[in-house]
């Protein structure tokens, strides 16, 4: 068997190519045109038009009692409204009718209105548990800021209506039997998203054209000028040059910052601008002497290195630029679908993004690594990786963008860059450049993951991801027989880039000794019996890389093993834990997930049957991942290391490469078959194929945001500015509190971004407290404050006996009751804007 061997054949036969320039631009094209005719038949839900609270009964439908609800639609072509419904179990009962009731909705402009707008019935729930139920209604052709009631009847039965019995929207109110009440159904809304909304999101992206400066500088510069310096970046085609070099970049900055912490050197704003105007100006240097070495006739011996890393590398320079151009296409449409899906997020999603972005904040203020993370919580320094954080904070210093606003921004690039990667590692494997164009469509259009990733505001293992592939990328042209120099280069490279990786993920490190595993084993497997090759030499320079990649983060590596990991081996034998306990399937099986698995299946069913060594070895990279996550259930120490659910939300990559390389063979093997002159129309099918299945995934994949992770709202913003302004910073906020997970409590709505924005701890704090010692005495009073948020006295008592003063009921709210709270008399309203509320406990 053979890998990756670069003369085996003129430009690998067995993956031939399918893109020429014109079918490149073709595809570019209908990817476009099929992404505008998106427009039209995509629902987004607006959480800003939304009340979401469902903790009470607002009223009950029958034959004699109609329900009703005011609301303002902010978005334009109102499409859909969910509301929470479920029967009333005790009235059913005596009456003894278990059946299931209809509900006529009657949807009106005002409540005085006679003729409705639109009318439907629905199947009521018959359970008595409260249930979303969405209402389609065709689609309205209102301008932002128009005034709806919904009118709720039924001819029989009993139907609960679920809300908020106080007023909890402050734009409309709910109507019982026609007469207005203090409360609010529980509901949300959703529009049509249409050509002009793509026209101005298109407008809004291009007036920020601007961040493509800082971008490049922080996730590409770096990285490419070292790979120049080195001598090694023509050794890779275009898009692998983009993919390493941000790999490097990526893996760089968080080493630098790990260096001057210990070193007591502050980075400061017009630090990074200094060293921004250095990069730049190398960076200008280097391309002037590459111009002029162009213009001047090439040596011989120079020709006959650019022959030899042409053999190495396996692409021609026309043919590279033009795969360069479709993957950058590739990317810039990845990035616009992204960007669209967080056209109606205040602040990044769900309670990851909290804690991210207060990692920021410190760093952004101390100019290093935090030595302690007091007051927010309290856990050791090492105990979480503050590698991605230190990118987002240079972001933010060259941005001068809001902490939220950048750290959306920047996520959502990197969530594109990572067809940029994936295109990498299947370039690594299989040589092919149209196995890596495929995989990257397949990664940005098609699988759940990492477009879901936005969700969870799951960053750092994302970040983490993108660094990943550069290390084997490197190893690989280190393990070519051909190559005989850099091997200095290589090694230094790939233990900075093995090195920030850590920084970035200590997961994903893992993940990585996993993938070189897998590769060296399969590598020393095929090379066996070749005299002519030594793989042991290759072994050698890998030990090398990693002893240089430990030195690198030595200062850190300690701390984390003493602190983190020889604690957590010796506390991870437990119970006994079901194997594949947590996998879910929807995580790789949503969206085109189910299409996108079955590719990858017949690529690896058909890459073994060939012998294809990088199909064994995604196998055993696949095992050996699942073996790591399932090492508690072999009651083996290190068990809470790797869990279930980070080794399944990154299968993307190997499922985009192996489906890529079916479908390149695929099209591959129809196209020895087919006569000549029907070759040409068969390509333009294959393309239009690969366009319509892109634009089915992207319509699954622009809304694939889940709306309960959403929890901030467009009115918390200035009320946390309110309090950055007006409330002392040694202060701890009470904020509304949920049960989070794992024992934990998060924030249920935008109090939970207090800390990170206006630097003021809250309680409950962002999650990452479940790492310190007094996780157990945070949780436990985080539950006191829910069962006791009913009761005003006990809830007194409880806040002046943890020193605890202000409370904080953002737009979104939760289980704390901002009316209770003031008609208590018990607190002071410092803040009351639209439904924000801030109360400071009496005396």
């Amino acid at each position: 068997m053979e890998i990756n061997n670069p003369s085996k054949g003129d430009l690998y036969p067995n993956y031939l190519p399918i893109h020429t320039k014109t079918r490149s631009f073709s595809l570019t094209i209908l990817l476009v045109a099929l992404l505008i005719t998106l427009t039209g038949c995509v629902t987004f839900n607006d959480p800003e038009t939304s009340q979401e609270i469902i903790t009470d009964t607002v009223g009950i439908l029958d034959n004699q009692t109609s329900i009703g609800q005011t609301f303002i639609s902010r978005r334009p072509l109102l499409n859909g409204i969910t509301i929470w419904l479920t029967s009333s179990t005790v009235l059913v009962e005596s009456a003894g009718d278990s059946t299931s009731h209809s509900v006529t909705i009657r949807l009106f402009h005002s409540p005085g209105d006679n003729k409705p707008v639109f009318t439907t019935s629905i199947l009521a729930p018959s359970s008595s548990i409260s249930t979303p139920v969405t209402i389609q209604i065709p689609k309205q052709s209102n301008a932002p800021g128009q005034s709806y009631y919904l009118h709720l009847t039924n001819d029989s039965g009993y139907i609960q209506v679920i809300g908020r019995n106080e007023d909890a929207y402050p734009n409309g109110q709910a109507y019982l039997d026609g007469q207005p009440i203090n409360a609010d159904i529980a509901f949300r809304l959703s529009y049509d998203y249409d050509f002009i909304a793509l026209i101005h999101d298109i407008t809004q992206g291009l007036s920020n054209i601007w961040l493509v400066f800082p971008l490049l500088i922080i996730l590409w510069l770096p990285g490419w000028l070292l790979l120049e310096f080195s001598g090694l970046r023509t050794r890779f085609d275009y898009g692998e040059q983009t993919s390493i070099a941000m790999g490097i970049s990526l893996a760089l900055i968080p080493l630098i910052m790990l260096w001057t912490t210990i070193l007591n050197i502050k980075w400061t704003k017009s630090g990074i601008f200094v060293a921004t105007g250095i990069l730049i100006t190398l960076l200008s240097i280097r391309l002037i002497q590459l111009f002029i070495t162009s213009k001047n006739n090439k040596p011989k011996q120079e020709k006959n290195t650019a022959s030899e890393e042409l053999s190495i590398i396996g692409y021609k320079p026309k043919q590279a630029f033009f795969g360069l151009l479709t993957l950058i296409l590739i990317f810039l449409l990845t990035l616009l679908v992204r960007m669209i899906m967080v056209r109606d997020l205040t602040t990044p999603a769900w309670v990851d993004s909290v804690h991210h972005a207060l990692i920021i904040r410190l760093i952004g203020a101390l100019g290093s690594f935090p030595s302690t993370y007091l007051p927010y919580w309290e856990m050791p320094p090492t105990a979480y990786h503050p590698g991605f954080h230190t990118i987002a904070a240079v972001f933010t210093w060259l941005t001068n963008l809001d902490l939220a606003q950048g750290l959306l921004i920047l996520g959502q690039v990197l969530n594109a860059s990572a067809v940029f990667s994936v295109y990498l590692l299947s370039k690594t494997l299989t040589r092919s450049t149209t196995v890596g164009l495929l995989a990257a469509i397949i990664t940005g259009f098609l699988t759940p993951m990492p477009a879901y990733y936005t969700s969870w505001g799951r960053y750092t293992e994302l970040t983490g991801l993108l660094i990943l592939p550069a290390t084997l990328a490197l190893i690989q042209v280190l393990a070519n027989d051909k190559v005989t120099t850099k091997k200095i280069w290589i090694i230094i490279l790939g233990a900075i880039v093995s090195g920030g990786l850590f920084m970035v993920h200590y997961r994903v490190i893992v993940f990585l000794a996993c993938l070189i595993f897998s590769y060296l084993g399969i590598y020393w497997l095929g090379k066996k019996g070749n005299a002519a090759i030594n793989p042991r030499s290759v072994l050698v320079s890998v030990s090398i890389m990693a002893v240089l990649a430990v030195f690198f983060v030595i200062p850190w590596l300690y701390q984390m093993i003493t602190s983190t990991v020889l604690p957590m081996l010796n506390s991870s034998i437990g119970s006994m834990v079901p194997f594949f306990s947590g996998f879910t399937w929807e995580y790789i099986t949503s969206a085109l997930g189910k299409f996108t698995l079955i590719l990858a299946g017949l690529g690896l069913v058909w890459g073994m049957i060939k012998r294809e060594e990088f199909a064994f070895m995604l196998l055993t990279w696949i095992l050996l991942l699942f073996f790591v996550a399932n090492l508690a259930a072999l009651r083996v120490p290190g068990g809470a290391l790797v869990s279930i659910a980070s080794v399944e939300i990154m299968l993307f990559i190997p499922i985009s490469i192996l489906g890529g390389y079916f479908v390149n063979q695929l099209i591959t093997q129809w196209k020895d078959i087919l006569p000549k002159q029907l070759v040409n129309p068969f390509m333009g099918l294959i393309i239009m194929v690969i366009g319509s299945v892109a634009l089915i995934g992207t319509r699954q994949l622009v809304t694939i945001i889940n709306p309960i992770t959403l929890s901030s709202r467009n009115s918390d913003l200035p009320a946390i500015q309110w309090i950055s302004e007006n409330i002392p910073e040694n202060e701890t906020i009470v904020i509304n509190p949920f049960a989070w997970g794992y024992g934990l409590y998060a924030g249920s709505d935008g109090g939970y971004w207090i800390s990170p924005l206006s630097g003021r701890p809250t309680l409950p704090p962002p999650v990452l407290y479940g790492l310190g010692n007094n996780n157990k005495a945070i949780s436990d009073l985080s539950q006191r404050i829910i069962n006791e948020s009913s009761d005003l006295e006990a809830f007194k008592e409880l806040l002046l006996s943890n020193q605890l003063h202000f409370i904080y009921i953002g737009a979104k709210g939760g289980i704390i009751s901002p009316e209770k709270l003031f008609a208590s008399g018990l607190f002071t309203v410092l803040y009351h804007e639209d439904s924000v509320w801030l109360f400071k406990l009496k005396p």
